[in-house]
């Protein structure tokens, strides 16, 4: 009776061992599926501290893709006012050109040719309606982006462009790709703004190669 008694209690025993094995292995999965959850939470939160990149970006201006040479284009004349000192970089307007974005009404439209091939275009607009409807359908095709004093500094820094298409703006947005850059800015005290795309590659083979002259 007392062996089988002693059998008893130790079968109790090893029964209440596995149930606490099996508590432990499912609080330590827990954990580990919450450690994971929480990991996963700061890259999103470091992830949305920086510019975003644009969602469906563009490979150029309207049916003018980045890198097209100028004599295959016909309708391009050079602008009166030069926009940059680079004789390497030459400014055009478009014949027939249409002044509007979506319900946006534009002021001007240039196109930078950099060594005969196209980088970039160069928006004017006017007016704080002009601006929230740009900015709006801006953000519903590339997303929300960082706004930050910070941001405007880097790109401050960035702007070896002439004139500095945040100069004068109170408001700033940028969206950085692989093919394109856009920056929109805005003053509300001039009633004044910019949107400027250029294509990245273009861009960076611009900027080495100023540095390149520089030295």
């Amino acid at each position: 009776m007392i062996i089988d008694g002693s059998a008893t209690i130790t079968g109790s025993s090893n029964s209440t061992r596995v149930k606490m094995i099996k508590l432990k292995v499912r609080a330590t999965g827990k954990v580990k599926i919450l450690a994971i959850v929480f990991t996963i939470f700061l890259i999103g939160c470091f992830a949305s501290a920086r510019p975003s990149k644009p969602r469906s970006e563009p490979d150029g201006f309207r049916d003018i893709k980045w890198g097209t040479e100028i004599s295959t284009l016909k309708d391009m004349e050079k602008a009166e006012q030069d926009k940059s000192p680079d004789n390497a970089l030459v400014w055009y307007t478009r014949k027939g050109d249409i002044f509007a974005m979506g319900k946006a009404n534009l002021e001007n439209i240039f196109y930078s040719f950099w060594m005969g091939y196209f980088e970039s275009v160069w928006i004017d607009f006017k007016g704080d309606e002009n601006f929230e409807t740009l900015k709006k359908e801006l953000f519903e095709q590339f997303g929300k982006v960082l706004e930050s004093e910070e941001l405007m500094r880097k790109m401050d820094r960035r702007a070896w462009r002439e004139p500095s298409t945040i100069k004068h703006a109170e408001e700033f947005y940028a969206w950085w790709g692989k093919k394109s850059e856009i920056t929109l800015s805005y003053s509300r005290d001039r009633h004044k703004g910019t949107l400027y795309i250029d294509s990245t590659v273009i861009s960076e083979e611009r900027r080495a190669y100023e540095k390149q002259k520089g030295k």
